[in-house]
């Protein structure tokens, strides 16, 4: 054995992604024995909405619905209206960039799409990867830019590049507001940079969670004002309304 792999093995620690206990450097899944039961029950959750297996769902906000033809990505469903242990996998990446949360997520995002453009007869190749950037005050109290890094971890493993186009200045936090304010209170806070870069070029819109829509539309629409020829957006998780 490599002297890494030992060191590795000695002195890096893995949690599980949803309840924080400790596991083993070997486990190929990011979860402990309890948790890995938990998932495979996640992945087979039927939408509320619809009531199709989450493989067969295309349910969308209606926002979302306007700026994508009806085509969007997601891997899984979340829960705002609950405390679902579910939701800690996301808590993770927004709040402690849990490296093991943001491959596993890219992974799980990355199936997905795949399938979403096959489906579609979507090449992806011809697409770049960009995202809504954290607010300011977001990076100055975590340490990080969760979505940056969630869309770098995408960009990787799909073998396509990944570009910074969006400024956030804005100050309030979206989930404390109603589905009217999400929507004003985006379309304010993003603006476009670099503009010149966007025009006839398709974009994989990369964020974490996917509940009003208001986010993906206001950025998509950013993206479209500045020529972009198509936007597709792409989360980790779709609130299951």
């Amino acid at each position: 054995m490599k002297l890494s792999e030992i060191i590795k093995r000695t002195f890096i620690t893995r949690k599980c992604i949803i309840c924080g206990e400790l596991i083993s450097y070997d486990e190929k899944e990011p979860f402990c024995e309890k948790c890995s039961e938990l998932w495979e029950n996640q992945v087979n959750i039927k939408c509320k909405r619809c009531s199709y297996d989450r493989e067969y769902c295309m349910c969308l906000p209606d926002k979302v619905k306007s700026i994508s033809h009806g085509v969007a990505v997601w891997s899984v469903f979340y829960d705002s209206s609950s405390k679902n242990q579910m939701n800690n996998i996301v808590y993770t990446i927004k709040r402690q960039g849990y490296r093991d949360s943001i491959d596993f997520c890219a992974g799980e995002i990355k199936k997905r799409l795949l399938y979403i453009c096959n489906l579609h007869n979507i090449d992806p190749s011809e697409y770049e990867i960009t995202y809504p950037s954290r607010k300011r005050s977001g990076i100055s109290k975590y340490g990080f830019d969760h979505v940056k890094r969630l869309a770098n971890a995408l960009s990787a493993k799909l073998g396509i590049k990944s570009v910074r186009l969006f400024a956030n200045s804005g100050k309030d936090d979206q989930k404390d507001l109603d589905k009217r304010e999400r929507l004003k209170n985006a379309q304010k806070s993003y603006k476009i940079i670099n503009a010149q870069y966007v025009s006839g070029k398709k974009f994989f819109l990369v964020d974490d969670v996917m509940t009003t829509g208001a986010t993906l539309y206001a950025c998509a629409k950013l993206l479209y004002e500045n020529g972009a020829a198509d936007v597709i957006p792409v989360t980790y998780a779709k609130d299951n309304f």
